[in-house]
């Protein structure tokens, strides 16, 4: 089995999260980047979509699960984002999510804070 990667770099999102309420109240935008491991060959053997991650459906499904609900937490948003790919993509093996936020309320000079997290599918 190989194991190659698809990534969707700088994915603008606009969205209300953070630990202050301001933040819930503005909103601000926030970047992501999202690496996936899979086996690609029976995709590229095939040339079928249906047998590889769509980067259209990886980029619903990120935007989504980052934007639906509110949370103080980048890391929080990480986590489900990673839990959505695996939902919805049966051969994504493991995940990097990092997560960018140039504007947080920190009185220094920045270009943005960031977390990463590497999740592998269990089983």
């Amino acid at each position: 089995m190989s194991i190659d990667r698809i990534a969707v770099r700088n994915l603008a999102l606009f969205a209300y999260h953070g630990v202050f309420e301001g933040e819930a109240e503005i909103g601000q935008r926030f970047y992501l980047d999202v690496v996936v491991e899979a086996d690609l060959l029976p995709a590229s053997a095939a040339d079928a979509v249906d047998k590889t991650v769509d980067y259209a459906a990886l980029v619903k499904v990120v935007s989504d699960a980052f934007t639906e609900k509110r949370q103080k937490l980048l890391e929080t948003l990480a986590d489900r984002v990673a839990a959505r790919v695996f939902e919805r993509f049966p051969i994504v093996s493991a995940i990097e999510v990092t997560i960018r936020k140039p504007s947080a309320p920190i009185e220094a000079v920045f270009d943005f804070v960031e977390i990463q997290i590497r999740r592998q599918r269990h089983g």
